[in-house]
């Protein structure tokens, strides 16, 4: 009797165990809850910290809704159009900019936050504007950029959001890629860009002209933040000025030199992060290591951080907006493992309120870990990666590998909705930064010029190498998938290491590096001789545009391979694209093409983005998770 039972107890834990299987392998996460905006977002708080605004769909649009903190009650604002960001002008009024599509006027707008008014501030026109950093009003008027004079160039004027009326008082001349205002919002400092050289101008008023600080190459980056308070001719900037990696300093607009370095990290560059723009003060730097980290000038703004982590600990916090007294908060947060939520926090009464989660029908119970890897390539050199791995299993896994989209895009500690998708239906996910990126600092991004197609495919080729000889992933179900630069990485791959991978993906990847540097848009053509040094000049290296160019490779390719573009997509050349999949499928390689004809570089209709990652997702189900 004991024997039978504990046989039927054995067919039943089998066939729990069976049908947990299953449901681990097709009861995914929908991918309508890793890509979709947060019903809510765009949070702005009123100066006296007594009413929040944000963004939210009223009637099929994206609407202004205004919460009074002390009642709890809200109102919404009928624009009758899509809103596409606001901000609080004062107690009274928040500014708000109507979404342009096409054929559409500029619509900058106001709305008084009782009586619920709506008036235009600029009479409609087909001019584009641009904000001019850190955006403040100061008695009734704000900054703007406009290019109503030419359309090629933004000048800058002063709006008076009551009337109106603008004056100019800085015409660009063609080569000013940004604007500054010190703390007392007049407008004192300009960068000019010939795209090899840098120039920072500055003037003691908005009556002077401006003069020449100092000039630098492109490769020694100066990059002001924001006028400091005790000095009205000094600014914080970053800086990898005769040294290697980017550190905070005080620098003054009269010498042109460096007055000291406030901090620098020995082995990651900082990141712009941390002015204060409402006191002229630097609250902290910050910079990304394993994750991101902080160090705090500013021991008040250290207390609140410490105050919030102990309410959420092991989150990353930031701060979205303030009010004027330093007491009332915005804070996003975020995890590897959860897509986090906007809260308010009164630092006086040290009160946490959630305002939205980021996905709220997400559970994070699901998601994975994202741990950093370091490895060595075939050279000796160290790099970095993050690795996630389903919770069911460490090794022997399907595995996808994420290159680098960017050169400024490096992998960083975080949620990432690519990666938890994707590691919730059983892969193993890697990210490798290699070399050629910022953030690590001059010579790790030096050391990528020009190799796009050698040292740093190199690189993901090691990464992946390494993870096989890890036990980490099943060296038979390997693929590989990018987007921009990624993309080209994958299809790269796909052409000279057709044996380590099992199929490729490409998201807006670039197939053909003549066309890439051929039609850099008119807003990069300060560039293009930035882009030779950096990539290489067609002109005189056609011989490593034509290797490393995947056009010109398709019989190369003998795996599965998907491929996205955007029929409106401005740096990679459709006709190429059609080209390329139709040679392809003339060779009998299997290929999924997605072309949306009304989206550009990055697909931004949920609904397109939604489809076009169960259509990657299932491409890669076919390939690697029944491959065995």
């Amino acid at each position: 009797m004991i024997r039978n039972l504990l046989q039927q107890l054995y067919v039943f834990a089998f066939a729990l165990l069976a049908f947990s299987c299953g449901q681990n392998q097709t009861d995914h996460p929908k991918a309508d809850l890793f890509f979709h905006t947060a019903e809510k977002n765009h949070f702005r708080i009123s100066p006296s910290g007594t009413h929040i605004s944000y963004l939210q769909d009223y009637e099929g649009f994206k609407t202004i809704f205004i919460l009074d903190i002390a009642s709890g009650n809200t109102r919404t604002v009928p624009t009758g159009h899509d809103v596409e960001s606001a901000f609080w002008a004062n107690d009274d009024e928040l500014i708000f900019l109507l979404k342009r599509n096409p054929g559409d006027s500029l619509r900058l707008m106001s709305v008084n936050r009782d009586a619920l008014d709506i008036r235009s501030i600029l009479p409609a026109t087909n001019a584009h504007l641009r904000w001019i950093a850190p955006i403040q009003v100061k008695n009734n008027e704000i900054l703007i950029s406009l290019n109503d004079r030419d359309s090629s160039v933004f000048d800058v004027y002063r709006l008076n959001i009551l009337t109106g009326s603008r004056d100019l008082i800085a015409k660009n001349p063609g080569n000013i890629v940004r604007w500054l205002t010190d703390v007392e919002g007049s407008l004192r400092v300009a960068v000019v860009s010939n795209g090899l050289q840098e120039t920072i101008l500055a003037r003691e008023n908005e009556v002077e002209d401006f003069h020449q600080v100092i000039n630098t190459r492109y490769k020694t980056r100066i990059i002001p933040l924001g006028f400091t308070k005790h000095d009205r001719n000094t600014i914080y900037a970053l800086s990898n000025q005769n040294r290697d990696k980017l550190a905070l300093v005080e620098f003054n607009l009269l010498t042109g030199k460096e007055m000291g370095v406030i901090y620098q990290n020995p082995k990651y560059d900082l990141s712009t992060q941390g002015y204060l723009k409402q006191t002229g003060e630097m609250g902290f730097a910050e910079y990304n290591g394993t994750r991101a980290e902080r160090h705090f000038i500013d021991l008040q703004l250290k207390k609140v951080f410490q105050k919030l982590s102990s309410h959420i600990p092991d989150y990353s916090l930031e701060i979205v907006a303030r009010d004027s007294t330093f007491t009332n908060f915005l804070i996003k947060t975020e995890q590897d493992v959860d897509p986090g939520a906007t809260y308010y926090y009164n630092y006086k009464t040290d009160e946490l309120i959630l305002l939205a989660e980021e996905s709220p029908g997400l559970d994070t119970s699901l998601l994975s870990p994202m741990k950093t890897v370091n490895f060595k390539a075939r050279d000796g050199f160290e790099l970095q990666g993050y690795l996630t791995v389903p919770k069911t299993s460490e090794s022997n896994l399907p595995t996808i590998i994420i290159p680098p989209s960017d050169i400024n895009s490096r992998a960083v500690w975080g949620y990432n909705p690519e990666v938890q998708f994707l590691v919730s239906r059983g892969y193993a996910v890697f990210q490798v930064n290699t070399r050629g990126l910022q953030g690590y600092g001059k010579q790790y991004w030096i050391d990528g010029f020009k190799k796009w197609g050698t040292t740093m495919q190199e690189d993901i080729t090691d990464a992946t190498q390494w993870l096989i000889q890890e036990g980490i992933a099943d060296s038979t179900r390997v693929g590989i998938y990018g987007f921009n630069l990624g993309g080209y990485s994958a299809l790269h791959s796909a052409c000279y290491q057709p044996d380590l991978y099992a199929c490729a993906a490409s998201y807006s990847g670039i197939t053909n590096l003549f066309t890439y540097l051929k039609e850099i848009p008119p807003y990069f053509k300060l560039y293009r001789q930035m882009f030779y040094e950096m990539v290489g000049n067609p002109a005189i290296e056609s011989d490593y545009f034509r290797k490393h160019s995947p056009i010109f490779h398709a019989a190369k390719i003998k795996n599965p391979v998907f491929i996205a573009h955007g029929g409106k997509d401005s740096r990679v050349n459709v006709t190429e694209a059609n080209q390329f999949v139709k040679d392809l499928r003339n060779r009998e390689v299997p290929v999924e093409y997605i072309l949306e004809p009304n989206e550009g570089r990055k697909f931004t209709t949920t609904e397109q983005k939604i489809d076009l990652y169960n259509q990657l997702a299932d491409f890669f189900d076919s390939y690697l998770l029944k491959r065995r």
